[in-house]
């Protein structure tokens, strides 16, 4: 029996698919024709700039849709207005093909294409495995649309939320937030300012948070994230939006119904006013990570002897237990007597009393709750450095903001619920 050699198959796969896709615009075209040309019951009305007007028929015009089958001829009906000339395609209206050529199924691939990947490759893939052939430019208009799209959405579906009172009872809901910088234009870096001794910004932060729920302890007592409840919301604009941003996803999760709310952020000033602001019923933890990484500061700036580390883990352990005040006492009989060591020192030292309330790690703990914000740290690097953060990548605010909110509703698994909404 003569085998079939594997490249002789492979060709045959990709023949084989090319002519169902084929066969596949054929029966959409045809399908087409009935949407398209069909009488209408009614004669559209135009309300443009003067009192609703009957639209008078201008007979077929012909588009080409790109759909995930291959392009397909379209001719539809066209009405105007007589009074003021505007046009009104029905059939692209029921289609959703209005003002691009790109049927809702490509746009769709596009979209989560554009969202997950540079934009060329995403081309690329998209003809390879759909036989979807478009360009980066294509990918990148109809990425950042949608992402426009879902960020509108979900800002609705989000304040929507605050008037109705949601039917989950969350046991416990956690709440976080962080910031990443992401690769801008120099032309939206005008008005930002830089941390190294320039003072020169390379990025813009993107402020990135995240909603889950926890309703019991694993079998070592420690607290489980309940499964596939993460939701993520994020943008580059300024906190005091942020922070009802984050609020009202918090209230679409079951906010106003949880019986416990905490809030896990790191010390920076404007996530206590965040917390302080949207979430003061919230149990306020600062994430025992960075506190660590605090102390370490400190041993480092203020030279102190600690060769093989002990030092390090006396004070470390202290944290852990939740004796602040205790760490306060041993790391001020640390301090330099004078100069630009002990300033830093201070400095340090301050951040443990100003931040001393949410540092309760040992009560914490036997309340079952989190004392570290791995959540949105990793949400961070992979809602947005994997995508945004990706050498000889620079951003226009308006793309990353939507290229953000279309990675954060696919993490939350919402991208087809508003699909289907928005269909």
């Amino acid at each position: 029996m003569n085998r079939v050699k594997s490249s002789d198959l492979e060709a045959t796969e990709f023949f084989v698919r090319a002519r169902m896709h084929e066969a596949g615009t054929r029966v959409l075209e045809r399908a087409l024709e009935e949407i398209a040309q069909g009488p209408l019951e009614e004669p559209p009305f135009c309300a443009e700039n003067h009192r609703p007007t009957r639209m008078e028929s201008r007979g077929l015009k012909s588009k080409t849709l790109r759909t995930i089958l291959g392009e397909v001829p379209f001719r539809r009906s066209l009405y105007q207005c007589p009074v003021c000339g505007a046009r009104r395609y029905p059939a692209d209206e029921s289609l959703n093909v209005v003002s691009t050529s790109f049927s809702p199924g490509a746009r769709r691939m596009m979209a989560r294409q554009g969202a997950k990947e540079c934009f060329r490759e995403g081309a690329e893939d998209l003809a390879f495995f759909a036989n979807l052939r478009v360009d980066a430019k294509d990918v990148e208009r109809t990425a950042e649309s949608t992402g426009g799209e879902v960020d509108d959405w979900m800002g609705t579906q989000a304040s929507l939320a605050t008037l109705l009172k949601p039917d989950t009872a969350p046991k416990t809901l956690y709440v976080e937030f962080d910031g990443t910088g992401v690769p801008v234009r120099k032309s939206e870096l005008a008005q930002s300012k830089g941390k190294g001794p320039d003072a020169q910004a390379h990025t813009r932060e993107v402020k990135l948070g995240c909603v889950f729920t926890q309703t019991s302890l694993d079998a070592e007592g420690k607290p489980k994230r309940d499964e596939a409840s993460t939701s993520y919301v994020g943008a580059i604009e300024p906190s005091v939006d942020f922070g009802y941003r984050i609020r009202a996803e918090a209230a679409r999760r079951g906010l106003a119904n949880a019986e416990r709310v905490v809030a896990l952020t790191d010390g920076a000033p404007y996530n206590k006013t965040i917390i302080a602001e949207h979430f003061p019923q919230a149990l306020h933890v600062l994430d025992y990570y960075h506190a660590t990484e605090h102390l370490a500061d400190f041993l480092r700036e203020t030279r102190c002897q600690d060769a093989d580390g002990t030092l390090y883990r006396e004070l470390r352990d202290l944290i852990w237990q939740g004796r602040i005040a205790s760490l306060i006492e041993r790391m001020e009989s640390l301090l330099p007597r004078s100069g630009e060591r002990r300033k830093k020192g201070m400095k340090q030292i301050n951040y443990f009393r100003n931040n001393a309330y949410a540092m309760r790690y040992d009560e914490f703990r036997k309340q079952g709750v989190f004392i570290g914000s791995g959540v949105v740290e990793a949400g961070c690097r992979a809602v947005i450095g994997k995508r945004l953060k990706q050498s000889g990548m620079f951003w226009t605010v308006k793309g990353a903001n939507a290229i953000t909110a279309l990675r954060c509703c696919i993490a939350s698994g919402r991208f087809e619920e508003f699909w289907e909404e928005s269909a």
